[in-house]
């Protein structure tokens, strides 16, 4: 489920900038460890919340989203949108490494569908992932979700990281030392497209880590890199999911279209 934080504290201006240091060594990774880049792009779907690329490869369809964290394309990104049609998935998640919001938001949708998901795995939402392991525990959420006030009477201490100033959030000031010894942190997937998930992975490193949301790419490289569940999503009716997205549909909406929770533990991974 996206969070508010999603739209409000990361408006498109304020992410133009490209991949650098150890967010740009976590993008490396994911896109080198996509199962499908060479699939071929057959439509690009762009709404006010979501963007949804499609393509196939022997015959295979896959799909992929992320938050468009409000952006809109440029002339020059929409020209340049319309001839991937036809090109392989890698060469448009490539765009994660760019400065333009919009070529991120597309850049990390791209990335998803050229991921296999896992098979057999739970439709859990994070929210009850975090409740369980924060029960005795000091725990962090990045963004106010709509389940926020819910999950504080089910923690023992909830941290709101959210640079609003919504009611019971944390003071920025605070966060380093919280982060460095919280139990539990609680991600959205967007911070992946605002530079700060391999920050956040970095700075909670006793944390239990749920990365939440659409826009979560559901890759092992995760793991490695400090997530121990992802709780992203799988679309299961592109068709609908994409005029969903078209018309501007929130999240709550496009997944009664046709999108499934996954719930992916790091503990579930063969070793």
């Amino acid at each position: 489920m996206p969070c508010r934080h999603c739209h409000n504290n990361h408006p498109a201006d304020s992410i133009q900038r490209p991949a650098v240091g150890i967010e740009r060594r976590l993008i490396d990774d994911l896109l080198q460890a996509m199962d499908r880049p060479s699939a071929v792009i057959s439509d690009i779907a762009v709404g006010s919340h979501f963007i949804g690329v499609r393509a196939d490869e022997n015959g295979s369809a896959c799909t992929g989203l992320a938050s468009a964290l409000g952006a809109a394309p440029t002339a020059n990104e929409r020209m340049m949108m319309d001839k991937m049609i036809g090109k392989p998935l890698h060469s448009a998640a490539e765009w994660l490494k760019q400065p333009g919001a919009f070529s991120i938001s597309l850049g990390a949708a791209a990335l998803n569908a050229g991921i296999i998901p896992p098979q057999n795995q739970p439709d859990i939402e994070a929210s009850r992932i975090m409740a369980e392991k924060g029960k005795d525990d000091e725990t962090v959420l990045v963004g106010e979700f709509p389940f926020t006030d819910w999950l504080r009477q089910q923690v023992k201490t909830l941290y709101l990281f959210e640079l609003q100033k919504v009611a019971g959030r944390t003071p920025p000031d605070q966060w380093d030392d919280i982060l460095g010894r919280c139990k539990v942190l609680g991600l959205t997937g967007t911070t992946l497209i605002t530079r700060a998930m391999a920050s956040y992975l970095k700075k909670a490193p006793h944390a239990h880590t749920i990365i939440i949301g659409p826009t979560t790419p559901l890759s092992p490289v995760l793991f490695s890199h400090g997530a121990d569940v992802l709780a992203g999503c799988q679309v299961v009716r592109p068709e609908a999911v994409f005029t969903g997205i078209r018309e501007g549909m929130s999240f709550r909406e496009l997944k009664k279209l046709g999108i499934r929770f996954i719930a992916w533990s790091k503990d579930s991974v063969a070793s």
